[in-house]
């Protein structure tokens, strides 16, 4: 996201030619400490679009069990320090939860309308290769719930906001 590439640490995946990548790879190292050639053309655009829907997954599931254990008289923060070194943990839950969503910034980065649209068009390359979608479909119903009403220039961590307010 945005304070990765401030920070010159994303993970940038690319799509195309190996000698293409080789060539844009030094430039590309400039702004990602993980520069990764992920295949064919269109493949780097293909695995960013697949990540954000399960990165969006995780974020909603994190914030359905986290609220559901706020009103259970559980403290979100320690739930977070359990759940982080158990199974249950991911990005959401290391990074997004604890810096974003308990902090009430709600100010990662990325907007909820191109998490939707990232959605989308994974959801396209499971269709497309058929693969199940049954979870897949329904988060991005979710989300696309929450889009319409919520500004589409909404951090995608508000998800976590709208859905405690359901």
């Amino acid at each position: 996201g945005v304070s990765g590439a401030r920070a010159g640490t994303l993970t940038i995946m690319v799509g195309g030619p190996p000698e293409a990548f080789d060539l844009a790879r030094p430039m590309l190292a400039a702004i990602g400490k993980r520069v990764l050639h992920a295949g064919d053309t269109g493949a780097g655009h293909a695995v960013k679009a697949l990540n954000n829907l399960m990165s969006a997954a995780h974020l909603i599931v994190s914030s359905e069990a986290l609220i559901a254990g706020r009103r259970f008289g559980l403290d979100p923060a320690v739930m977070l320090d359990i759940i982080n070194g158990s199974s249950g943990r991911s990005g959401s839950t290391e990074n997004k939860w604890p810096n974003y969503v308990l902090t009430e910034k709600f100010d990662a980065g990325f907007s909820i309308r191109l998490m939707v649209k990232d959605m989308r068009l994974a959801l396209g390359i499971e269709h497309a290769t058929g693969t199940p979608s049954l979870v897949s479909e329904a988060a991005l119903a979710a989300w696309e719930a929450a889009l319409g009403e919520l500004p589409g220039d909404a951090d995608h961590t508000e998800i976590a906001r709208w859905l405690d307010r359901s």
